[in-house]
């Protein structure tokens, strides 16, 4: 019984040790990703815009929504530019879409990272699924790809969700 007893507190101990090691390092290393996110995001706004610069985009104020997928809006011009996060089949897509406010046509739509299956889920990343988004409209029908609507539907889901949010920013 001494012995069980010892173990358990032995384990205990090491438990306590463990999560404030784990506590200790989250805290030193989130600043440290959001400002790696932060830099990845605002290089793919550039990426979009490339004649833009940092200070071209105006953030907008989104306290007021109440999206589970829109993490951060732009204004560029007449562009609205939605930072989304969006379910998938694995960790889901984070993209970029900017969406035209006067005629809600999509003008760019840049991926910025999916965590599903490679090869299937991962085609959201890329061009021909880009190219069959850009130049239609946000609020209209658009495709999915063959294979992976479980990671491109929530996609095309998340972009009209922005198009029906552009109402409420005008």
């Amino acid at each position: 019984m001494k012995k069980i007893l010892h173990l358990t507190l032995f384990l205990a101990i090491v438990s306590v040790l463990a999560g404030g090691a784990l506590a200790f390092f989250n805290e030193i290393t989130e600043p440290v990703i959001a400002k790696n996110n932060e830099r990845q995001e605002q290089e793919s706004l550039l990426e979009m815009y490339p004649d833009a610069d940092t200070s071209s985009f105006e953030a907008v104020d989104i306290s007021d929504l109440e999206s589970t997928t829109i993490n951060k809006i732009y204004k560029y011009n007449d562009l609205y530019i939605f930072n989304m996060s969006v379910p998938g089949y694995k960790d889901g897509t984070t993209f970029l879409v900017s969406i035209n406010s006067i005629d809600l046509t999509i003008d760019k739509f840049v991926a910025i990272s999916n965590g599903d299956t490679s090869g299937l889920g991962t085609q959201v990343l890329e061009d021909p699924f880009k190219e069959s988004l850009e130049g239609n409209l946000a609020d209209g029908e658009l495709d999915t790809i063959s294979g992976a609507t479980v990671s491109s539907q929530p996609v095309v889901d998340g972009i009209h969700e922005a198009a029906e949010t552009i109402s409420q920013l005008k």
